[in-house]
């Protein structure tokens, strides 16, 4: 799909992302169907799934989950924006992410080999301090998506969740970028944020660790729907 296809479908009304953290396939393989039959709309193979299995568990995710699906390739990129760029686009995916505390040399170099190929970029702003300056800088090289993410490791240090950025939310939307928020979400917590311009709400382990992937992917798409 042309850029502007993703951007226009991306646009219109809130998304679901499913983070398919997996080290192992099979599961990740599992899932993926599961979720895209609920009816998430981005299916991301996830940073561990992407180390353990490079281009072809991309590609494995992307033939699970079906040609109207939209697959993110959560590669982190922090050096050769291009290079990466040019492997998600080999694996089948339509966006690929680069992470916001790198150089701004690597967000253009990806950005541009991005746009070449057809693909999006989402820049990652995990760990990122200044997150509203820097999203500015972002903005400016090109970044179709900018994805405000509390990580793991601080969730469970600072006992916080991206629900807690309400402002920093608002202040980045105004930008003009497609909103991505991860960290910490389920349903109940993205129900905080349905008043913020958020395109993209992203999901791992509530949805991937619960007793029915199904069921719980269906919960967050009905409420993303019923807004």
């Amino acid at each position: 799909m042309p850029i502007s296809g993703l951007v226009s479908r991306l646009k219109t009304g809130r998304h679901l992302q499913v983070a398919l953290d997996y080290i192992d396939l099979e599961p990740a393989i599992k899932t993926a169907k599961e979720v895209s039959r609920a009816g998430a709309t981005v299916i991301e193979a996830g940073t561990p799934l992407v180390k353990s299995h490079g281009i072809a568990g991309i590609k494995a995710i992307k033939e699970a989950s079906g040609s109207d699906r939209i697959i993110l390739a959560d590669t982190k990129t922090a050096d050769a924006g291009d290079v990466e760029a040019e492997i998600a686009k080999r694996a089948g995916a339509s966006i690929m992410t680069v992470l916001g505390a790198m150089d701004d040399s690597t967000i253009e170099s990806a950005v541009s080999r991005a746009h070449e190929s057809d693909i999006l970029v989402q820049v990652d702003m995990i760990n990122v301090k200044d997150v509203v300056k820097r999203a500015e800088r972002v903005a400016e090289l090109g970044a179709d998506i900018i994805g405000l993410h509390v990580g793991l490791d601080v969730q469970k240090a600072r006992k916080i969740t991206v629900a807690d950025m309400k402002r920093e939310i608002e202040e980045v939307a105004s930008l003009g970028v497609m909103v991505s928020v991860a960290g910490g979400l389920n349903a109940e917590r993205i129900k905080e944020l349905l008043h913020l311009p958020v395109s993209i709400f992203v999901v791992g382990g509530a949805i991937t660790k619960s007793k029915d992937p199904y069921a719980a992917a269906l919960e967050v798409v009905n409420i993303l729907k019923g807004y």
